[in-house]
């Protein structure tokens, strides 16, 4: 009786977990085109440069560690070792968490300066204070879900995201209002990170008050080192692997503006096309949603079941999450890539960039694959090949950056995040030697897929022109074409998946 109720309590908190971790990430990137439309172009590019540095921090504390964290703490079987681990882990994570604080504050100019813009310098100082509670969330995450307790975690990511929206859309606003420079407006909306996750820390209090408050036991430095090692491969691996598009975002702060003054831009102008550039991210963060949705729930529960089946049906069932996925992840893109001068005029105001957030849409069935392939290279316990992933679409940005951009702006800057990720997902494709490209080998259902796409994009399109005739070139106007093509577009999409039978009942219950 008493393991059904363990397993029930566990069944509702991770429900609970994953629709909060959904409302989350919905919340993260729908907060920045209302702040886009207070600050403009220009406020949008001092917050998006220094937004990596707040982005990576929370991969840290929110998923990554937290998630190596409680495997520790739940391999465990007696309480007083869970306690001794967590407490070790936050020594570790303490000291880590200083290290960047201290970092940040002491070389802030040379990143601006690095950034090619030295009035950033307040913003970066402002985001590192966050580090300094990165610890407490990280360890009190991971200690409540190694002990089965995911409504704390799922309650301080809510109140941690609401409590950081709340604080940039009122410092914008606010700023706004008394005509304060966007630097400043910046460097308040950039703490909204810290205060969010101060209130997410007090509901671990508990965790540090009542149960690691308790633990005497010493721990010898080559012990912490041991850990250190673990810590630092595995844990910090599905950190960079969560944290993939905001590593490409990292690269672009550092070089966009700069090449794009190569070109003769005076910096002004330089800034104001970046955050034009910026107005992708919350596009392809909603546009992967539902993928990610669909790995992260699913890719563990088959791993579990690798011991109960055969590797034939187990090779069969990931091949279909993969195409699950891939099918979710281009569908979006397509639609993306359709309807953007209207979606890039009712969110932020103008036309201006539609063409290389058309490019930039590209990204999202490729991040997609390479999230899922980079889950199953650690699973298989190639931590270093996932790792090697990672590192090699960073270096191709840069090369692609560089070669592109001054040529062609910042659809240059859009089409090296596309050739640095396809290189990624075919390296990804060949390691991976459970799947492979092997979910790609099906032609029956690559016809189908790619008709569907066609025919969903073709009957979205033609609808928004046909629409487009009917009312003015406008915000309103293009709001209206939005609810028609959209319903229309989707209804096709699902329609011929169904009929064709690339998308079945059975299978998104298993997903």
């Amino acid at each position: 009786m008493g393991q059904k109720r363990s397993e029930s309590l566990l069944l509702r908190g991770t429900v609970w977990l994953a629709v909060t971790s959904l409302i989350v990430k919905i919340l993260s990137a729908v907060y920045r085109i209302p702040f886009q439309n207070m600050v403009g172009n220009i406020g949008f590019y001092i917050y998006q440069q220094v937004y990596p540095f707040y982005g990576i921090g929370m991969t840290f504390a929110l998923t990554g560690f937290p998630t190596f964290i409680s495997k520790k703490v739940a391999q465990e079987s007696d309480e007083f070792q869970k306690k001794v681990v967590a407490r070790n882990y936050w020594y570790l994570l303490l000291a880590f968490g200083c290290c960047l604080f201290g970092g940040m504050q002491l070389f802030a100019t040379r990143i601006a300066s690095g950034m090619g813009d030295p009035r950033l310098t307040v913003v970066i100082q402002n985001v590192s204070w966050m580090y300094l509670l990165l610890p407490f969330l990280a360890v009190g995450r991971g200690y409540c879900q190694g002990n089965l307790d995911m409504a704390t975690t799922a309650h301080s990511q809510l109140v941690e995201q609401l409590i950081r929206v709340g604080v940039i859309l009122a410092a914008a606003y606010i700023g706004i209002k008394q005509h304060l420079s966007l630097y400043l407006i910046g460097s308040w909306a950039i703490l909204g990170g810290t205060f969010g996750a101060l209130a997410a820390s007090i509901f671990f209090w508990p965790v540090f008050w009542r149960n690691l408050r308790s633990v005497k036991m010493t721990v010898s430095f080559s012990e912490l080192k041991k850990l250190a090692q673990s810590l630092f491969s595995e844990g910090l691996i599905f950190c960079l692997n969560a944290a993939l598009l905001i590593l490409l975002q990292l690269i672009d702060s550092f070089t966009l503006k700069k090449y794009l003054q190569t070109t003769g831009l005076l910096p002004a102008a330089a800034a104001s096309l970046k955050g034009v550039f910026d107005r992708g991210q919350p596009l392809l963060q909603l546009g992967l949603v539902i993928t990610n949705a669909i790995a992260v729930s699913s890719l563990p529960t088959l791993v579990k079941q690798q011991q109960r089946q055969n590797e034939k049906v187990l090779k069969l069932r990931i091949n279909q999450l993969f195409q699950l996925a891939l099918l979710f992840a281009l569908a979006a893109a397509v639609g993306l890539a359709v309807l953007m001068p209207q979606i890039n005029w009712v969110l932020f105001g103008s036309t201006q960039g539609s063409w290389a957030l058309t490019v930039n849409s590209l990204t999202i069935p490729l991040v997609t694959i390479i999230t899922l392939d980079n889950v199953l290279l650690q699973i298989e316990e190639q931590q270093s090949a996932a790792l090697k992933i990672i590192l090699l679409i960073m270096v191709a940005k840069l090369i692609f950056n560089r070669l592109l951009i001054a040529p062609l702006g910042i659809n240059g800057a859009a089409w090296a995040s596309v050739l640095s990720l396809l290189l990624g997902t075919i390296v990804a494709g060949k390691l991976e030697k459970k799947t492979g490209f092997s979910y790609l080998k099906d032609h029956n259902w690559l016809w189908k897929m790619s008709g569907t796409l066609i025919l969903m994009g073709a009957g979205t399109y033609l609808t928004a022109d046909l629409v487009q005739q009917t009312v003015s070139f406008s915000r309103h106007g293009s709001l209206l074409i939005l609810l028609v093509a959209i319903p229309i577009g989707g209804a096709i999409f699902f329609l011929l998946a169904f009929c064709l039978h690339i998308l079945d009942w059975k299978l998104l219950k298993q997903h």
